[in-house]
Formats: structure tokens, sequence, C-alpha cells
């Protein structure tokens, strides 16, 4: 790479991070989501219904971002992300400015702020996508693609826990949020614009004429019997391309023998169970340069003639599919189905505690002896710690992920199971919160298997349907924390009115206004059942883990 050409990269990826440490602060939410009924007047209910619709903007954009990052580039995209932040963020710094008269005509502010908080999940999603589909792309060749994504992605959880130390050192003292806000909204701008102008999308180099007829003998000499079809066309692709090397093997295949003009007619690609001895052992077994190799098996190169490649010829590449072929495929496959459900059932319960957790400490807070900016230093401070677990562990997943897959040999969706083991223990202890102090052993749970599972599950998508088909493909999966966040912010707020109104209805309507609190009470019924919803999410992650190894010994046992 020439030295240019390498200060550019740099700079690109030094843009992204920008871009993404900026994009990621719709957690932010739960630093100012009690101002909507402490200010406006919302009830619980009506606050998540905010959150929830803001979350449903967030990730139903993803696909639509995904699709305009591969096609019109990533610079145009963070551009729009810039003015979408910043007039929802403008717009709730208005609304809190000016509609601060508390429980008067508060149904008239919830639509007004729910579509103000949907510009800035919409702008935030326009920036993640953006961000993680070019590095997806430009890092698709590299040995070191889960930290290569693990970075920017840490830095997008590492967001909130940033500017929510801002606000705890320079706005906790305001009554209401607006100044707040109106800072949230320049920087998301200012960050947006500047990260556009360096945000680089690499272009893949075509090999040489001579280079690529060497590699394209060298790779079908070294193809194992198990390998050669005589049917003359590609078979589709198997599950088992979760298996990175041996994806990049089938495209480096698949792309010399497209430069050097011609290929095998008689050879055709038949995926390989990575995760078999045949995988691990074909390529030595078969080599020409193995000592042990007797070379009986191999054919020889001259033995079937050399034809063109057919326009027609299908090929066993996912990243070279059209958008509409690699949708359709995605909708046929199992693996993204049970890849979805499980992002449905283990998203809901932590989106459930992260929208949530400013109201948890305020309700855990009754009785004791702090002072209302001791509560809202409390707020942020957990909000911070779940958002710095979520950053730390983004970043040492993405590292150790890439040393389970190719030091280890071990698919990446066995950690998976693990983030999702480690959630459903996370939604059991927030079930049994008793004190205040137990919120940050609760907030590093959460923001710990948050962050591994939300590095993990891009790597896997890019690495099972191509990194030239990312941006729609994640763009689709991320569609589940919609629906589970939605789910279970709604759980949550019919929990906790429910627990206010036992509360009021126990204590009487005479009862001193500072007694009819909510506590504990209002919101452990909710973590309960959103437990249950996590033990769906292992199952459906362990699905993603052995349906792939069930099908390739299926069709192992078949051919014999």
């Amino acid at each position: 790479m020439e030295p240019r050409e390498s200060y550019t990269s740099t700079l690109s990826y030094i843009a992204i991070c920008l871009s993404m440490l900026c994009g990621g602060t719709t957690s932010l939410f739960a630093t100012y989501g009690s101002s909507f009924s402490e200010v406006l007047g919302f009830t619980q209910y009506e606050t998540n219904l905010v959150a929830s619709l803001g979350d449903y903007a967030h990730y139903m954009s993803a696909p639509l971002f995904g699709y305009l990052s591969t096609r019109i580039g990533p610079t145009r995209v963070i551009q729009s992300a810039a003015v979408l932040m910043f007039c929802g963020y403008m717009g709730l710094s208005y609304s809190f400015k000016h509609f601060d008269t508390a429980y008067e005509h508060a149904h008239h502010y919830v639509a007004t702020m729910s579509m103000l908080f949907a510009l800035v999940g919409v702008g935030s999603k326009a920036a993640y996508m953006s961000s993680m589909a070019t590095t997806a792309r430009n890092f698709k060749h590299s040995r070191h693609s889960g930290i290569a994504l693990g970075i920017p992605n840490s830095l997008y959880g590492l967001s909130t826990f940033v500017f929510s130390s801002l606000k705890a050192r320079w706005f906790e003292s305001d009554q209401t949020p607006w100044r707040y806000l109106a800072f949230m909204a320049v920087v998301s701008l200012a960050a947006h614009l500047l990260a556009s102008k360096y945000v680089v999308l690499k272009e893949t180099q075509p090999v040489p004429r001579k280079r690529a007829t060497s590699l394209a003998i060298k790779t079908n000499a070294s193809l194992s019997p198990a390998a050669v079809a005589t049917s003359g066309s590609v078979m589709s692709p198997s599950h088992e391309s979760f298996e990175m090397a041996e994806t990049r093997k089938r495209r480096m295949t698949v792309s010399v023998a497209n430069e050097a003009g011609h290929v095998n007619s008689d050879m055709t690609v038949n995926l390989i169970s990575p995760g078999s001895p045949a995988d691990s052992t074909a390529a030595e077994t078969h080599s020409p340069s193995n000592p042990h190799s007797t070379g009986a098996d191999t054919p020889p190169l001259s033995s079937a003639p050399i034809t063109p490649l057919s326009a027609t010829t299908a090929v066993a590449n996912p990243a070279q599919l059209p958008e509409e072929s690699a949708l359709i495929r995605l909708g046929r496959d199992p693996i993204a189905w049970a890849l979805l459900l499980g992002i449905i059932c283990f998203s809901g319960p932590g989106l459930a505690f992260v929208n949530n957790c400013g109201s948890m400490v305020r309700a855990m807070s009754h009785g004791t002896t702090l002072t209302e900016e001791q509560i809202g230093q409390y707020k942020d401070k957990i909000v911070a710690t779940q958002s710095f677990f979520s950053f730390f562990s983004r970043l040492v997943v993405g590292y150790l992920s890439d040393l389970w897959r190719t030091k280890l040999r071990l698919p990446r969706s066995g950690l998976l199971v693990i983030a999702g083991l480690l959630m459903i223990h996370a939604q059991n202890t927030a079930a049994r919160v008793s004190r205040l102090e137990d919120m940050y052993p609760l907030a590093v749970l959460i923001g710990t298997s948050m962050g591994s599972a939300f590095t993990l599950a891009p790597t896997i998508t890019a690495e099972t349907w191509g990194a030239e088909n990312f941006g729609l493909c994640w763009g689709i999966i991320t569609l589940g924390p919609a629906i589970g966040g939605h789910i279970c912010n709604l759980i949550f707020g019919s929990s906790w009115d429910q627990g206010l109104y036992n509360i009021i209805s126990r204590l009487g309507k005479d009862a001193p206004q500072d007694r009819m609190q909510c506590t504990n009470e209002c919101f452990i019924p909710a973590f309960r059942t959103t437990a249950k919803i996590a033990y769906f999410s292992v199952f459906f992650f362990t699905v993603v883990l052995c349906l792939p190894r069930a099908t390739a010994f299926w069709k192992r046992q078949r051919q014999k």
C-alpha cells in the first residue's frame, strides 16, 4: 500500500470512529427521560411510548440506510445523519424550553416529542449503518475483521458514557434539559459533517492477468475430490459460510477465475464444512507442496477442457450477488430467521433497562436522603457505567472473537450463546434489585452482554452473506431491537403504571404526595417477564450455532 493510500485509509477509519462516537447517543434518553414526567407531566407509559417509537424509527430505517450506503456511498448518508440529529435534538430542546408547564395538555406533546426523538434515532442509525457498511467492505479481506468492526462499534457504545459524563459535569444543575439537548444538536452536526469529508470507500483492486492465472491454477490444483463436482454448475453456498477463512477462499477462487477469463468446466466448487476434518486437512492432503501427498486422487489440469466462464453461470459467492438476490436468499435462510428472532428476544430485555434505568434510580432513591441533584448525578453514573462496559466488551469481544475463530477454529456464534446467558442472568438480577447500590452491578451485566452481542452479530452477518451485502442484510436483522425494544418497553411501562396505581390504592388518595412514589415493586414484575423472553434468545442463538453444523453433517452422510 502506497503512503498516500495508507494515509487516506487511516484518516477514513478515524472519521468513521468519530461518526460512531457522536452517533450512538439514543441511549442518552435515560439521562433526561424522567424529565418527560417531571416537566411535561407524562405518565411512565407515555414516556416509554416516546422511547419505543424512537427505537422503532432508529432500527426500522436500518435497511434503507444500509442500501443507500452501498448505492450512493457513505458521505451523503453521514451528512444526512448530521441534519437529522441536529433537527431532532434542537426540536427537543425547544420543546423542553417552551412546553415547561407540568400536567397541562401533556397528551398534545406525546406525538410531537415522539417525532422529534424519532429524528434523533433515524440520524443515529444513518451514521451507524454507513460507518459499519464502509468498515465491513474496507476490511472484508482482513483476518482481523472482528476487531476492525469492533473498534468503531465499541465507540458507538462509548458515546453514551462520554456525553452522560459531560452532562453530569456541565448541565446537572439545570431544571430542564433544554441546554443539554441544544449542546447535543450542535455537537452532532459538527462531528458528522467533519467525518463526512474524510470517509472513503475502498475500491477492489483488479488482480493482474498473469498473477490471476497462476493463482487460479494453484487454487484448482489444491481442490480435494470431495470439492469437485461434474454437473457443470456451481452449487449454492451452504450455511457453513459462517467460517471466515473458507468464505475468503471461495471469493478468491471465483474472482481469480473471472480475472483469468477461464475456468475448468468440469470443476465446480462444492462448499466443504469448515468444522469437519475435511475442511482442516483437504488443502494439505491434496496440495502438490505436501510431501506426504501422493497426488493419486488429484486430477491433472489437462484432463478437462478449458472453456470461458459463461455470463449466466451461477457464482457461489454471496458477495457478488445483487441486492435482490441477497434479499431473497436472506429471507429463505433459516439461519437469518434464527438470528433475527434471537436479536429480538435478546435486545428487548436489554433495552428495557437501558431506556428506564433513570426511572429505576428515582424509584430506588425514594426514602433516601439524596437531593434532586444527587439523584440526577446517580442516574448519569448508572448510564455511564452501562455505556462504558458496553464499549469495553465490544472492544474485547471483537478481538477475542478473531482469536476464537482463527486460532481455535471455533464459530463466533458460540460466543453469541454466552452473551445470551449473560443477559438472562442480568434480567434475573434486575428482578431482585432491593437497594440503590444494586444498580451498578446490573448496569455492568447489561452493558457487557449488549456490547458483546452487538459486536458478534454484525461480524457474523458480514461473513455469512458477504461484506458487499452487509448494509442490506444487517439492516434487516437490526429490525430485531426495534421489535424487542418496543415490546419490552411497553411491558415495563404497563408494569410501572400498574404498580403506582396499586401504591395509590393502598395508601389512599388522601396520603401525602411524597409517599405516592414508585418503588422496586413497580418494575420487578416487568423484569420477571423479560427474563423469560431472554431465555428464547439463547434458544435461537443455539440454532444459529448448531444448524449449519447439523446441515453439513447431514450432507456428508448423504454423500457416503
